[in-house]
């Protein structure tokens, strides 16, 4: 048996984060035990809405982050928008905050929560890792929270988060890394493309 191509693996992950944005898969998971045990600031969780909060983070890429007057940050994999939302509430003073998921009906849900909330200066956009819908040196720090790992060609998304930055921007990553290679059965297993 083969090796999933890299086409193969992009699909399943859509098919999985496609089926948590229409509710037809749930994760098994408290998301504010989750968020807790990631040191997210319990006062700003309690601002956003149940919605945004689904339990697909790793890592907490704003916990050593700090954004001055007017910068712009680019969050990868964006979802429903939490850690743009974050992001907005701990740095007021930021500039444009900009979300990205390779889903529009994340995006759709980010926009709504967005305009609900009444978040100014946050804008959604849909893109993929490989191909960011952004122009050259336009964003001062790039985040990504558990998103990397699901992109077969990394190369690809190194180089557009570096074409992205402006000179001297940073880029923030939560992410998981394997000590060894998963095995033919794992590797072949559908069900597991997304977690």
């Amino acid at each position: 048996m083969n090796r999933k191509n890299e086409a193969e693996i992009r699909g399943e992950v859509n098919r999985f984060y496609r089926e948590i944005s229409d509710g037809s898969r749930v994760l098994n998971i408290s998301s504010d035990e989750l968020y807790d045990s990631l040191g997210y600031d319990k006062e700003l969780m309690e601002q956003l809405p149940e919605e945004v909060r689904l339990g697909l983070s790793c890592g907490n890429p704003l916990e050593s982050l700090a954004l001055k007057e007017g910068e712009t940050l680019l969050d990868l994999g964006s979802g429903t928008g939490m850690d743009v939302f974050i992001a907005r509430l701990k740095f007021p003073q930021a500039g444009t905050l900009y979300g990205m998921d390779m889903l529009s009906e994340m995006v759709e849900k980010a926009e709504r929560v967005r305009d609900k909330k009444g978040f100014s200066d946050i804008e959604f956009r849909v893109g993929t890792l490989t191909d960011m819908p952004f122009p050259d040196a336009s964003i001062d720090t790039v985040i990504s929270n558990c998103v990397i790992n699901l992109e077969p060609d990394k190369k690809k998304v190194y180089e557009e988060i570096y074409r992205v930055l402006r000179p001297g921007g940073r880029f923030v990553i939560s992410d998981i890394t394997l000590k060894k290679p998963l095995s033919e059965d794992l590797q072949k297993a559908d069900n597991l493309y997304g977690t």
